[in-house]
């Protein structure tokens, strides 16, 4: 199976191989491939379960969770794996610290009875706003997943035995 960005190949699966991905139902899964047959993809569906040791010390152990078979084309979206993605890349940082100036500036303005509308008040919050507005281009910029459509395809390659 491979992800393809147009003609391109991005990514290759084949059995053994780690993969994770979004269903169409929203739900994402992660685990070895078993197999691929036809147009269906085989995975061992696993899951990292944290606890505690008896000295108090956190441990994790990986459960296998059965064998569950999907059609290629239920798969909707993978996560990137070419580049890091940090808070302030994907704008989360600058919408915080812009959605938190707008709380607090409106909440100052109660609790002390003065004038929203007031002209420096005004400019300190359009500010905040640009702020908020840059991450949410930079959100926009800078998915976390590939989404399969019209860029991204995923195509089964059947490879035949000729003797």
């Amino acid at each position: 199976m491979v992800l393809k960005k147009k003609d391109r190949t991005i990514q290759t699966f084949f059995p053994g191989s780690h993969i994770k991905f979004q269903l169409d139902n929203g739900q994402w899964l992660e685990g070895p491939i078993i197999k691929i047959i036809n147009d269906s993809i085989f995975i061992e569906q696993q899951k990292e379960q944290g606890y505690l040791t008896i000295w108090g010390t956190p441990a994790y152990q990986l459960l296998n969770l059965g064998v569950l078979k999907f059609h290629f084309q239920e798969i909707v979206a993978l996560p990137y794996k070419e580049k890091h993605v940090s808070i302030i890349d994907n704008g989360i940082f600058f919408q915080a610290v812009g959605g938190a100036y707008i709380f607090l500036n409106i909440a100052n303005s109660i609790i002390q009875h003065d004038p929203f509308f007031a002209a420096q008040n005004l400019t300190n919050v359009a500010v905040a706003a640009g702020v908020f507005l840059v991450g949410k281009v930079l959100q926009w910029s800078h998915p976390s997943q590939i989404t399969i459509g019209k860029k991204y395809q995923l195509q089964i390659i059947h490879l035949t035995d000729n003797k």
